[in-house]
């Protein structure tokens, strides 16, 4: 539980006089929190000046480290190092250094002591002009409830009142506002002298009675014909603090006494109140915001959750209200949406926390869809417009000026934040000016209705869930919601029309940084769009734009079913011609590609996009569809139709002139001479797209898919240690995972681990390496079948000899086709031994491997002809590796071939096999395979 407590505050002496410490030039004001030099304040951080004010206390005594950092640091765990850093922070401000004796001395082993004569000058707590006392007494409310949440803003509030003597604390309603100048006031009372004045302008409607409840507070008897001076000359010479609070409806009234206070008094200190700031001269501003709530995040514990805020604040006033509340971590994922969908508003918050007995936590997260209706049970004597978050709105919205009203309803329809530019584009209407919608807009910041963040480049802001929700409400009963969200949708559709074409680039990022976040408001507006009364015109466009915005925030099954959705929507309807069909059937052939969708309602999408494509000759839709053919031949295995494909692809792009799918076209024959074995071409292709691709930078990458430079690396990642160069294989991989990593792209990571990190690690024997890799595969898409694949074949190879050979069988085998299959093996309950067939598939890269392997498992399985039958496949393997220069493959079958003829006698054969076979690598030499080779090269010798 926190303790708004500060060093010092006891430092008021008993009969209502306060201590001043007085050193050197120095005047320490203990209570007051403030140092002066000279007369003028000393700027002291926090920290620093209580370890002051406990040296100065025990002038002449020894602190212990112990002491000073129960005392200093109270309730928090430092170590000693914390405490030298400040202790030279304040000699630096005392000017430790330019004095002949040190005001702060180091007792080693012991602690520090204030060395300097310090003297005790005590003040009479509360001076009036001439000694006089004041006419009325304090009257600060007691808080009959812990305050959650605050302590630092308590601290802070503190100090600007020690640093000026007008401070508002800004707020939409509902934050707390009020509670926290009471927890300040309270704090502060011994600095005062206990002359703190708390004055409840919540009654006061009328500018001209505020002068009034100010001076039936205070108990001055006064003139009815100059009040304001009879005030200001009450209070000229009295040392205290006035409490102003709730002072929005007469925000002018307020701002008018408060300047005149600060200006014409000496030592009247005043804390405001209110929803909108009072914006004169030395007002510091404190603005309040919403306690931190719990993330969206899994698994997340009960005590996790209860180190936020707004869920301690909701389990106390729960706690309260429901004595057999617990939260445990079953509840946690309940009450921390709740907690999430109020803001943190502390209002809103104890008002569904009231709730909770009758709804339950689920029933009350579900029922917040309706917030307004379900938030109504305040505290009975809370003010009326504090008994039901809608009152509370209710009170500011009425509080605005027209125009603000409209411009309010009209940036309602954003879901998420906005800058000023799109509101712009929303709000216009009759009476609305850009001007005046600016001028509102800044008004209502002001007002506390509307948050505005300018840590970015450009501003952004954000309506509160329960301000928007109220506001949305309001833009219905207007009759302008309709033409509001068909500016909303337009407006999105512009703005992603104008993005830059690649999101890797300097300007594709920047727009990302600030846009990204709108997709809750494209999922809104496509909403409206296809809705029975939206713009199916709009709605078209807007999700064939999106759809590359869509896979870059890895959203694609979501993409696929709203364009299936669309496509479902819009048939048989004018809007759907030929070209925005074809338009859509291409992105929902590439939304089905990334979630790994079924293989034939992949074609069926690219093949129907390119007819239409044909049809309009669309030379850009075409290349798509092509490249989507490709990949749906590609990913039933078929890579002799593939191939053809991909050279049709590669013809028209050279054709159409357009470099970047000329590159495309050289990544997708590289890849498919590649599976086809034709490791020399495919090295060929891999390389020039890798040197164009660097060259290029991200202009020429693919709107849809992973960029070239990294697709280029992982191909060559395989091919180069087929080629029997581990090292530069490694190498390489390193160069994809760094460009995977610069792209801060999922797919991009998981593209490069899933098709080259985990068969290289497997490849060289390095099953850490594997697992590592594996932990660091992400899929936000689709079943993750490539992960749950390799996980199964590394648990294979870590288990005993039967489940490793397995292992090499699978592992050659794993392709888009495959790995589904093989990933399911997993939880069998026995897992069979492959039998050894050869392969027959198009995906001969790795026949030689199939062929070892299945020789291996005839040897393992024995029987008198078991060596017979596996001699030719090793010879066909051996053959096979050496015609597409796979040279790694050749070693492992040359080391099973030997082992096969040494177990026969034939031990020169076998020792000069393998020897000549190791010869021929430069490279790699610590490898398993390697490695291995040549200590049975060694036996047989």
């Amino acid at each position: 539980m926190e303790r708004n407590v500060f060093v010092g505050e006891r430092l008021g002496m008993p009969d209502g006089r306060l201590t001043t410490f007085a050193f050197g030039p120095f005047r320490l004001f203990a209570a007051e929190r403030r140092l002066e030099k000279d007369g003028k304040p000393v700027r002291l951080g926090s920290r620093a000046l209580d370890l002051l004010i406990v040296l100065v206390e025990s002038a002449g005594e020894v602190v212990s480290n112990h002491d000073i950092l129960e005392r200093v640091w109270r309730g928090v765990t430092v170590d000693e190092g914390s405490l030298r850093f400040h202790v030279k922070n304040l000699r630096r401000a005392l000017a430790d250094n330019l004095r002949d004796t040190p005001y702060i001395t180091n007792v080693s082993g012991r602690g520090y002591c204030f060395a300097a004569r310090v003297e005790r000058l005590d003040r009479e707590g509360m001076p009036g002009s001439n000694g006089a006392s004041l006419a009325a007494a304090p009257n600060l409310p007691i808080r009959g409830r812990a305050i959650v949440g605050r302590t630092n803003n308590i601290e802070l509030v503190s100090r600007e009142l020690s640093r000026g003597r007008l401070v508002t604390i800004a707020g939409p309603g509902g934050i707390g506002k009020t509670t926290l100048a009471i927890a300040t006031a309270e704090a502060l009372r011994p600095s005062f002298g206990n002359a703190v004045f708390f004055v409840d302008l919540a009654p006061v409607e009328d500018a001209a009675l505020v002068l009034s409840a100010v001076v039936s507070v205070l108990g001055i008897v006064r003139s009815d014909d100059e009040p304001m001076a009879a005030v200001v000359e009450f209070l000229r010479n009295r040392r205290l603090l006035i409490v102003l609070d709730n002072c929005e409806q007469v925000i002018e009234a307020v701002a008018a006494l408060a300047d005149r206070i600060v200006r014409d008094t000496i030592g009247t200190h005043v804390l405001v109140t209110s929803r909108e700031t009072l914006r004169v001269e030395d007002e510091r501003v404190h603005r309040l915001m919403p306690l931190e709530c719990p993330p969206d995040k899994d698994d997340m514990s009960a005590e996790e959750a209860m180190s936020y805020a707004a869920m301690q604040l909701f389990v106390d006033r729960t706690t309260a209200g429901f004595g057999g509340f617990v939260l445990d971590d079953a509840l946690v994922p309940a009450a921390a949406e709740i907690c999430r969908r109020l803001d943190g508003i502390p209002l809103a918050i104890e008002l569904a926390a009231a709730r909770v007995e009758f709804f339950g936590l689920s029933g009350l997260a579900r029922g917040l869809n309706d917030m307004f209706a379900l938030l109504t049970r305040g505290r009975r004597f809370a003010l009326p417009r504090h008994q039901t978050l809608r009152a509370a709105l209710d009170w500011s919205y009425h509080l605005l000026s027209p125009i603000e009203q409209a411009v309010l309803q009209g940036i309602a329809i954003f879901r998420t934040t906005f800058t000023l530019e799109s509101a712009l584009a929303i709000v216009p209407g009759p009476a609305t000016t850009a001007d005046n919608a600016t001028d509102a807009m800044a008004n209502l910041v002001a007002k506390s209705m509307l948050t505005a963040d300018s840590t970015g480049d450009v501003v952004q802001y954000r309506l509160l869930e329960s301000t928007r929700i109220y506001a949305s409400e309001k833009l219905t009963a207007s009759g302008d919601k309709p033409e509001t969200a068909r500016r909303h949708a337009d407006h999105h559709l512009k703005l992603i029309e104008a993005a830059p074409a690649d999101w890797e680039s300097d300007a594709g990022k920047a727009w990302l940084r600030l846009h990204a976040g709108r997709i809750d408001d494209v999922r809104a507006a496509l909403d409206w769009c296809f809705s029975n009364t939206g713009d199916l015109s709009i709605g078209l466009r807007l999700i064939v734009a999106s759809a590359r915005l869509w896979f870059q925030l890895s959203l694609t099954l979501e993409c696929r079913d709203r364009v299936e959705a669309a496509l479902r929507f819009a048939l048989g309807r004018p809007e759907l011609d030929g070209a925005m069909e074809m338009r859509l059937q291409a992105a929902l052939g590439h939304a089905l590609w990334y979630s790994a969708s079924e293989a034939d309602r992949l074609e069926r999408a690219f093949r129907r996009a390119l007819a239409l494509a044909d049809e309009v000759g669309e030379v850009p839709v075409q290349l798509q569809a092509l490249w989507g053919l490709w990949a749906a031949r590609r990913a039933l295995g078929r890579y002799r139709e593939a191939l053809a494909i991909a050279e049709n692809y590669a013809t028209l792009a050279e054709k159409a002139g357009d470099e970047a799918a000329r590159l495309l076209g050289g990544r997708i024959l590289g890849l498919t001479h590649h599976q086809l074995g034709n490791q020399g071409t495919a090295r060929d292709l891999s390389e020039q797209v890798l040197r164009v691709g660097r060259r290029a930078g991200n202009t020429l990458n693919s709107e849809f898919q992973v960029g070239h430079e990294i697709t280029a690396a992982t191909m060559l990642t395989r091919i180069l240690w087929l080629q029997g160069f581990p090292d530069q294989a490694t190498t390489m991989l390193q160069q994809a995972i760094a460009a995977a990593e610069q792209s801060d792209h999922w797919y991009s990571m998981y593209y490069v681990l899933c098709f080259a990190g985990c068969p290289l690690s497997l490849w060289l024997g390095n099953l850490a390496q594997a697992q590592h890799y594996l932990d660091r595969t992400v899929n936000r898409a689709a079943a993750d079948r490539w992960r749950r694949c390799w996980a199964f074949i590394l648990r294979l190879r870590q288990s005993g000899e039967r489940e490793a050979l397995i292992a090499s069988s699978l592992e050659p085998r794993v392709d888009l086709n495959t790995a589904q299959e093989i990933a399911a093996l997993a939880s069998a309950a026995t897992i069979p031994m492959p039998q050894p067939d050869d392969d027959g598939s198009d995906a001969l890269w790795s026949l030689p491997e199939v062929l070892r392997v299945n020789a291996e498992v005839l040897l393992w399985q024995g029987g008198p002809d078991a060596a017979a039958a596996a001699e030719p496949k090793l010879l066909r393997s051996l053959d096979l590796a050496r015609a597409q220069s796979t040279l790694s493959w050749e070693l492992r079958t040359a080391t099973s071939l030997a082992r096969l003829w040494y177990r026969n006698g034939r031990i020169a054969p076998a020792r000069d096999l393998l020897a000549a076979t190791c010869d021929r690598f430069s490279e790699g030499f610590d490898t398993a395979d390697v490695a291995g080779a040549r200590q049975f090269i060694a036996q047989w010798s």
